[in-house]
């Protein structure tokens, strides 16, 4: 029986409850569960579920790292502050995807909600104890963090050898690909000219000047500030492959 998220948030669920619920699940019949999203979906009911507003703090860098999250709905931005309070944005996350597993006790960056945010967390020490007796969640899990850090070896491909130009075409492409979007449609961009200057290495002024550079090509089309039409994705592939 799902715990109500009164119970969820004041008393932890045990590792044999998941357990439990997990196999219960299998034995109805249910197909087995393919990514690690799909392990907390199918547990979705014994997590915490929150709600933060635009721009509102989800936690801290440097807080505890005793939560997973996998995000419902909205966009959240990952981001590292200097002393000074420069930014450096390390990712954005969208709807499905997961937060919060990291080999430390601390967490290395904080996150914030760059639209409203629906998301729902889940006990970490409980998620351990069940990767330890689930051989196929440790394999996922491995999977997930093996992801992480390709995307973050990527990244800093973008970053070390791309000019302004190339790193906005690649930003747009990877984004694309992730909500699923192709040649054609219209993407999304629910973070500002100045978040994906600070997970660039740019300045916004240079975002801004390069995204109207690519509709001055045809590569896009640009309907209004947090949308943009990909007319022509092989030329965006183009560009970002130049280094």
């Amino acid at each position: 029986m799902p715990i109500a998220l009164s119970t969820a948030r004041s008393a932890p669920v045990s590792a044999a409850a998941y357990k439990r619920y997990f196999f219960s699940q299998l034995s109805d019949g249910i197909p087995e569960p393919v990514t690690l999203a799909d392990y907390l979906g199918r547990i979705q009911a014994y997590g915490a579920r929150h709600h933060f507003l635009r721009n509102e703090p989800i936690f801290n860098q440097d807080d505890p790292a005793d939560q997973v999250y996998r995000i419902i709905s909205g966009t959240v931005r990952l981001c590292r502050y200097m002393p000074d309070g420069r930014r450096y944005i390390v990712d954005f996350l969208l709807p499905g995807d997961l937060m919060g597993f990291v080999e430390s006790p601390d967490l290395p960056a904080s996150a914030e909600a760059v639209t409203d945010v629906t998301l729902v967390a889940f006990p970490r020490v409980c998620f351990d104890r069940l990767a330890q007796e689930n051989a196929e969640v440790r394999t996922q899990l491995l999977r997930h963090l093996s992801c992480s850090l390709l995307t973050a070896q990527q990244h800093l491909f973008v970053l070390g050898c791309q000019k302004s130009r190339e790193r906005v075409a690649s930003f747009l492409l990877r984004l694309a690909d992730r909500m699923g979007a192709s040649c054609g449609d219209r993407l999304d961009l629910p973070m500002s000219r100045q978040d994906i200057a600070d997970h660039l290495g740019l300045t916004i002024e240079t975002v801004s000047r390069t995204i109207t550079g690519l509709r001055g090509t045809g590569a896009v089309l640009i309907p209004n500030t947090h949308q943009i039409v990909l007319r022509d994705m092989a030329a965006l592939r183009s560009l970002a492959a130049e280094a």
